[in-house]
């Protein structure tokens, strides 16, 4: 399994926000990834492409939020 990071916006646009989820592959990242923004954030939605286990996005999304 690997770490997916990924990021969501509300629907409309405004201010981002991103997590991660564990999956095998892309495919599933996308899918647990849509269910956690719509259990967490109904109003807002994934953004498909950003969807990736690269550490170093992962590193500059969290200096983005610090």
């Amino acid at each position: 399994m690997k770490e997916w990071n990924f990021t969501f916006t509300p629907i409309g646009g405004g201010n981002w926000g991103w997590n991660t989820v564990r999956a095998r592959g892309v495919k599933s990242a996308i899918n647990k990834a849509n269910k956690w923004v719509k259990k967490n954030f109904p109003d807002h939605e994934l953004d498909v492409n950003s969807v990736n286990c690269n550490h170093d996005t992962y590193m500059m999304l969290l200096r983005a939020f610090d």
